[in-house]
């Protein structure tokens, strides 16, 4: 008899804690649906609420949910990014390389693109984010030049370098400049004084008050 109770004492201990680690889309939409999201989704106590396998998948689920308010979405793919696991990056990648995953909504591949520039920075990112700089969409270029300039990857510059010549979007061009400046070193700032010396970029310096 006292097994039985022992047995019974210990499933209602761990039911709570079963419970405690998962989520279904339903309830996040709930979490995200505050009018200070973005303040949430960057505090650091929440975010690790979502570094769990059960509750990431919850999240995952929720940004490729076709069919949901793409404004949820996006919440969830910039948590995703907050999160920053390697699980969470690798869902970010599929999403970017996915043709079908932004077809409701174009700016959703923007927000995987500036997503993935909260991650850990790596080789095979870059290879699949520098992609992004080609985009037909010119808030995925924007977004990507961006992403490239906060992961501060020197590899990244001979990329920026070729889309900045093939752009013709002033705000692309303005983000592939920014994220030049970030990466900082000699081949990036050798290429900016040349831009600002060659005389065929005036409104992008007029953009940055009159100088690179």
């Amino acid at each position: 008899m006292k097994f039985v109770v022992k047995l019974l004492i210990l499933a209602f201990l761990l039911i709570p804690c079963t419970n405690s680690y998962s989520l279904t889309i339903d309830e996040l939409l709930k979490e995200l649906d505050v009018p200070h999201w973005r303040e949430k989704i960057s505090d650091p106590a929440f975010v690790e609420k979502f570094k769990t396998s059960e509750r990431l998948s919850t999240v995952i689920d929720l940004a490729n949910a076709r069919g949901y308010d793409w404004r949820y979405r996006i919440r969830a793919i910039r948590l995703l990014g907050n999160i920053g696991t390697p699980q969470a990056k690798e869902a970010l990648l599929q999403m970017f390389q996915d043709p079908f995953f932004h077809h409701e909504c174009p700016s959703l591949k923007s927000y995987v693109a500036d997503a993935l520039g909260d991650c850990e920075p790596s080789r095979r990112l870059l290879e699949i984010l520098k992609e992004g700089l080609k985009d037909a969409e010119i808030l995925v270029r924007e977004a990507t030049a961006k992403s490239l300039g906060r992961l501060k990857m020197r590899e990244a510059v001979e990329y920026l370098k070729e889309a900045f010549l093939m752009e013709k979007a002033l705000a692309v061009r303005i983000a592939i400049v920014n994220a030049l400046k970030s990466i900082n070193t000699p081949e990036a700032k050798d290429f900016i004084k040349k831009i600002a010396s060659d005389g065929n970029h005036r409104e992008l310096i007029d953009a940055f008050g009159g100088s690179l």
